[in-house]
């Protein structure tokens, strides 16, 4: 296995263990209804990183990025697993 293999198998991975996880959590809580809480990169990195996202003028790139960030990380770590494996197909084949 090639490392975008192994790397793509890896985002999958904990793609799926916050996805589980967030089911868990989300069937535990004690309270009348279920609500459902995504996590995204937002709630990892501290504001202070993401400042230079404000220095980016309003156009497509800044939507692109803005969307990224806001984005379920479990979700982010599939698209990254795909993206891993479409990099591995290209390299190994030329």
């Amino acid at each position: 296995m090639s490392k975008f293999t192994v790397a793509g198998l890896v985002a999958w991975l904990f793609s799926g263990l916050i996805l589980g996880f967030q089911a868990i959590a989300t069937f535990m809580k004690m309270e009348d209804k279920m609500v459902w809480k995504s996590l995204t990169l937002m709630d990892f990195l501290d504001e202070g990183h993401l400042t230079w996202l404000d220095g980016i003028s309003r156009g497509t790139l800044h939507t692109v990025i803005q969307f990224i960030v806001t984005m379920p990380l479990y979700l982010l770590l599939f698209l990254t697993g795909i993206l891993f494996f479409i990099l591995n197909r290209l390299t190994t084949h030329r």
